[in-house]
C-alpha cells in the first residue's frame, strides 16, 4: 500500500504537500476576506484570529522543514493541519464553546491525532529500529505518554491564561474533561490504527 505521502513531483516535493498548502492558502485568502469584509456575523473573526491562523502555518512549515532537512517526511501533516483550521473558523463562527461543543471537541481530536502524527514519525527516526521493530507496542506507549503530557500543559496554560484575562470559562461543566479525553482519543486512534496497519502487514517488520 502506498503511502499518499510518498508520491512526488518530478522535483521531489511530495504531491500530497502541493495540494495541501494550496488549499490552506485559498482558505486564508478566504479567512482574511471575510474578516475585514465582515461576511459572517461574529466578533471572533478579528485580525487576531486571522494572525493566530497564520502563525500556526508557519510554525507547521518551520518544523517541516526541520524535520525534512533530516529526512524525516512529514508532509501527510499538512492535509490534517487544513482539517484543524477549518474546525477552528466554524468553532469560532458558531461559538462553538458555548452553543455546539461538539465541534470544539472535533477540534481537539484532530489537533492530536496530528500530534501523535509528528512524535511517532519522530520516534521512528530517531529510535534504533529493532526497538519499533520488536516493540511497537512499547513505542506507542512513548508516544501516548508525550501527547498526553503536552494536552495537560495546554490545560495547564489556558487555565492561566483564563485567569490572567478573566474570561472564566476554563473548567466550566466538564470543559477540561472532555477536552482532556478528547486529546486522549485522538493520539489513541491514531496509534490504535497504526497498530492495526501494523499488525496487518501494511508495515514491514524487516
Amino acid at each position: 500500500m502506498k503511502d499518499p505521502a510518498d508520491i512526488f513531483t518530478k522535483r521531489g516535493t511530495p504531491l500530497i504537500l502541493i495540494v495541501s498548502r494550496v488549499v490552506l492558502i485559498g482558505f486564508f485568502v478566504f479567512a482574511l476576506l471575510a474578516t475585514l469584509l465582515e461576511w459572517f456575523p461574529s466578533n471572533y473573526l478579528s485580525v487576531y484570529w486571522f494572525a493566530y491562523l497564520i502563525a500556526i502555518y508557519l510554525a507547521a512549515e518551520v518544523i517541516y522543514y526541520q524535520f525534512n532537512q533530516r529526512g524525516i517526511n512529514l508532509a501527510f501533516a499538512f492535509p490534517l493541519l487544513f482539517a484543524i483550521v477549518l474546525l477552528n473558523f466554524f468553532s469560532i463562527l458558531l461559538e462553538a464553546q458555548d452553543r455546539v461543543p461538539i465541534i470544539n471537541r472535533a477540534e481537539h481530536f484532530a489537533s492530536f491525532v496530528l500530534f501523535a502524527y509528528i512524535v511517532w514519525i519522530f520516534f521512528l527516526k530517531y529510535l534504533p529500529q529493532k526497538v519499533w521493530r520488536d516493540h511497537p507496542y512499547y513505542t506507542s506507549l512513548l508516544v501516548l505518554s508525550i501527547t498526553s503530557l503536552a494536552g495537560v500543559g495546554n490545560e495547564i496554560v489556558e487555565l492561566f491564561l483564563d485567569k490572567g484575562f478573566g474570561t472564566n470559562t476554563v473548567g466550566a461543566g466538564y470543559d477540561t474533561s472532555m477536552d482532556l479525553l478528547m486529546n486522549t482519543l485522538g493520539s489513541g486512534t491514531f496509534l490504535a490504527v497504526q497498530l492495526i496497519l501494523y499488525e496487518g502487514g501494511f508495515f514491514s517488520k524487516d
